[in-house]
């Protein structure tokens, strides 16, 4: 068993998560609470529906290998995305724009998770996307 980390929005995402660059869209996590929290993406060059959709189920990922570190159940989180619902994209994220994703895990069944995720953008505060995500928790490494 791994020894909890006492703050892990201090360690990068690629620490958090099997998803590493140059593949992984998220930067780091900025809140963790007990159902969800909040990551930032990394700098882009502008992001379209598919690739906001990609980065919702990259922030549960890495926030679920947040709360495993935290923990000190594991430390890094794998999984797959296994549906998405009621997604919303009401427009991409600009070249270089801030974008901050909140996810809230709503129900859970197993392995399955069922999260709320929001997107929204650093510079104006506009939501970009909202919808559901169904994912499943495959594992998690051990430090």
């Amino acid at each position: 068993m791994a020894s909890p980390v006492d703050d892990p929005t201090t360690l990068p995402a690629e620490r958090l998560t099997a998803h590493q660059p140059p593949a992984l869209l998220v930067e780091r996590v900025l809140t963790l609470d007990a159902s969800g929290g909040s990551v930032r993406l990394k700098v882009h060059g502008g992001l379209d529906a598919l690739q906001l959709l990609e980065g919702g189920a990259q922030a549960i990922a890495v926030l679920m290998g947040a709360r495993m570190r935290r923990d000190g159940t594991g430390s890094s989180a794998s999984g797959m995305l296994v549906g998405a619902k009621d997604v919303v994209v009401a427009r991409g994220a600009r070249a270089a724009e801030g974008v901050v994703i909140r996810t809230t895990c709503t129900h859970e069944l197993g392995p399955l998770q069922l999260h709320a995720v929001v997107a929204t953008s650093e510079i104006d505060g506009a939501e970009l996307m909202r919808g559901e995500l169904k994912v499943a928790a495959t594992g998690g490494g051990a430090t």
